[in-house]
C-alpha cells in the first residue's frame, strides 16, 4: 500500500513538473514571438570597375583578396591610340590658331568671318582636352577603400567600355535586411537602434534602420481577413555601425530592434 502511494506521488510531481515546464515554455515562446526584429543575410557594397574606353590592358592587379586604397592604380591601358588622337587634335588647334591670326588681322574679312575662325578655335581647343581626358582614362584608380573581391580583366585582354574588370568590396561597409509582419511594422522607423547578432561569434554589434520598403515583399492572393494581413511583410534595411574583421558578407545575422 505504502508503495502504491509513492508511485502515485511520483506520478503527480512528475505531472505538476511537466505543467509548470510547459507553461513556462509558452511563456518564452510568447516573448520571443514579441521581439521586434528578424533574420537576414549579411551584406557589404560592391563597386564593378569599369573602363571608360577601350584598350589593351597592359599592367592588372595579380589576383583577388588583396587590399587596395583609394586612389591606387588597377589597371593601364595601352594609351598609344589616345595619344596619337591628342596628337592629332593639337595639330589641329595649331591650324585654327594660324587661320584665326590671319582673319583676325585681315582687313578684308568680315564679322562674320572672324567670329567663324574663333569658333573654330574654340572648337579645336575642346578637341585637344577631350582627347587628353581620353589619354587618362587609360589609367584606372581604385574609387574608395576596400578589397578585390575578383579580378577579371588581365595583361593582354581587350577592355570595352561597360565590361567588369574588378569587383572592389568594402568589407566594413556592412548591411542586412530583415522582414517585419505587417502588424508590427509601424512599430519600426528610420534611424532605430538595434543589436546584430551572428553564430560566429558572441559579440553583439549595433546597427540602425536605414530603408524601409513602401510595399509588402509578399502579397497573399486573397486579403480577406486580419490573420492574412499579418502574412504581409515588408523588408527593412540595416547598417552595421560597429563593424570589424569577424563580421563577413553572407553571414546569417539575427536583428532586434530596440
Amino acid at each position: 500500500m505504502a508503495r502504491r502511494v509513492i508511485i502515485i506521488l511520483l506520478i503527480v510531481a512528475v505531472a505538476v513538473g511537466g505543467y509548470f515546464a510547459y507553461q513556462h515554455y509558452l511563456g518564452s515562446a510568447s516573448a520571443a514571438n514579441n521581439v521586434l526584429g528578424g533574420s537576414g543575410t549579411i551584406e557589404t557594397n560592391q563597386i564593378a570597375i569599369t573602363p571608360q574606353t577601350s584598350g589593351r590592358i597592359i599592367a592588372a592587379p595579380p589576383n583577388a583578396g588583396v587590399p587596395v586604397k583609394v586612389g591606387e592604380v588597377l589597371y593601364r591601358l595601352d594609351p598609344a591610340t589616345a595619344k596619337l588622337q591628342v596628337q592629332q587634335a593639337e595639330a589641329g588647334q595649331r591650324a585654327a590658331e594660324a587661320n584665326y591670326s590671319h582673319v583676325k588681322d585681315d582687313d578684308s574679312s568680315s564679322w562674320a568671318d572672324k567670329q567663324t575662325a574663333k569658333a573654330q578655335l574654340d572648337q579645336a581647343e575642346v578637341a585637344v582636352s577631350l582627347a587628353k581626358v581620353q589619354v587618362g582614362y587609360a589609367t584606372i584608380k581604385s574609387p574608395l577603400n576596400g578589397t578585390l573581391s575578383d579580378v577579371i580583366g588581365n595583361v593582354g585582354e581587350n577592355a570595352v567600355p561597360g565590361n567588369n574588370m574588378a569587383i572592389i568590396i568594402n568589407p566594413l561597409d556592412l548591411t542586412v535586411d530583415v522582414y517585419i509582419a505587417e502588424d508590427r511594422i509601424g512599430d519600426v522607423h528610420v534611424g532605430q537602434a538595434g543589436t546584430l547578432t551572428t553564430d560566429s561569434t558572441t559579440k553583439p554589434y549595433d546597427c540602425k534602420v536605414t530603408f524601409i520598403s513602401p510595399q509588402a515583399a509578399f502579397t497573399p492572393t486573397a486579403i480577406e481577413s486580419k490573420d492574412q494581413r499579418v502574412k504581409l511583410v515588408y523588408q527593412v534595411t540595416l547598417h552595421v555601425t560597429n563593424p570589424d574583421s569577424a563580421l563577413k558578407a553572407g553571414m546569417p545575422a539575427d536583428v532586434v530592434l530596440k
